[in-house]
């Protein structure tokens, strides 16, 4: 936009506090960090404004959005690398000038420089990074560093988000090892068209679990039914899977016995579903199809998540919980 020719620069920090205040709490979030650079006190008077406050994330994909800020599931804006190391320059000391943004191999964000600007962005903001999405192709060097910063980054991961077009299971797997926080919501989305070996996280600390690959020509075989079996989820939902009626079967019998005793949402998308070899050897009562529909409502990943069951079998455990199974 043109200025006007006669327009005179407005002397910003001979302001009284409550204008300059007012002022900076409608500064775009990369005029808040541009600010802040400009010397101390500009970076004292940014701290001392109540700035909106956001839900932050750190980024490892692909798309290099280093630092996102959202609302909760809400995506609005993005600190890059490449928008953060143009920034190297305007900082104080000179060994954080000459940052690298990426690590010795060119090809995977430098962690000094993360750990740099989360902790900038962190302090000048005055939150704290509560979401994080890795890389699925990152290789075991890059996801053991991650763990390691992470693991004492992290109280609690909100949301933690496993993405990539490639995988490499070991690597995930390492980061999964160390940094065994609690994950509030799991998300595992995979775009793969040839057999990938088991990811093998252990009992994953989370509570909520989504597993899907972006293609449904390729179910999800990068889990096992005994890693299902021993973890300790209270919502599970699976996308086109590997499993089959036989693997359903265990796993009915495995929370008969006590497994996944917090379990309270589990949906597979199998083929073929086969009615007899699913429920063989389990007790069951039979639901009527011709009954009024069973509204279940609950909620997944903090939106709400309704399903009717229209006829279907009861399976009670022997501590009087029931599973309520639809017959689709």
């Amino acid at each position: 936009m043109a200025v006007p020719p006669n327009t005179k620069p407005i002397p910003i920090l001979n302001l009284p506090f409550i204008p300059l205040n007012y002022i900076i709490q409608h500064f775009y979030p990369l005029t808040v960090l541009d600010f802040s650079l400009l010397s101390k006190k500009c970076r004292h008077i940014i701290k001392s404004t109540n700035l909106v406050k956001y839900d932050m994330g750190l980024s490892f994909q692909p798309d290099q959005y280093l630092i996102r800020f959202q609302k909760k599931d809400t995506f609005l804006f993005y600190f890059s690398i490449d928008i953060l190391s143009k920034r190297n320059k305007y900082l104080r000391r000179k060994r954080n000038r000459k940052m690298s943004p990426f690590s010795s191999n060119g090809n995977e964000v430098s962690i000094k420089f993360a750990k740099f600007w989360v902790n900038y962005v962190c302090d000048l903001f005055r939150t704290k990074i509560s979401m994080l999405f890795l890389n699925l192709n990152a290789s075991i060097e890059q996801m053991s560093a991650v763990a390691e910063w992470t693991k004492s980054l992290f109280s609690e991961c909100w949301f933690c988000h496993v993405a990539g077009d490639d995988a490499n299971s070991e690597s995930i797997t390492r980061f999964f090892k160390i940094a065994n926080f609690p994950i509030r919501f799991l998300v595992f989305e995979h775009k793969h068209e040839y057999e990938i070996a088991p990811i093998d996280c252990g009992v994953l600390n989370a509570e909520e679990v989504l597993i899907y690959s972006k293609i449904p020509k390729y179910p999800v075989n990068w889990f096992t039914l005994e890693q299902i079996m021993r973890s300790n989820w209270t919502k599970l939902m699976f996308g086109a899977c590997a499993f089959d009626a036989s693997d359903l079967n265990q796993f009915i019998k495995g929370w008969l016995n006590g497994n996944n005793s917090k379990m309270e949402v589990f949906r597979a998308v199998v083929k073929p579903y086969i009615r007899d070899l699913v429920l063989d050897g389990i007790e069951y009562e039979e639901r009527d199809i011709t009954q009024e529909r069973r509204p279940y409502n609950t909620s997944f990943f903090n939106n709400p998540f309704s399903a009717y069951f229209i006829g279907g079998y009861y399976i009670r455990r022997n501590d009087g919980t029931v599973a309520s199974q639809d017959s689709s």
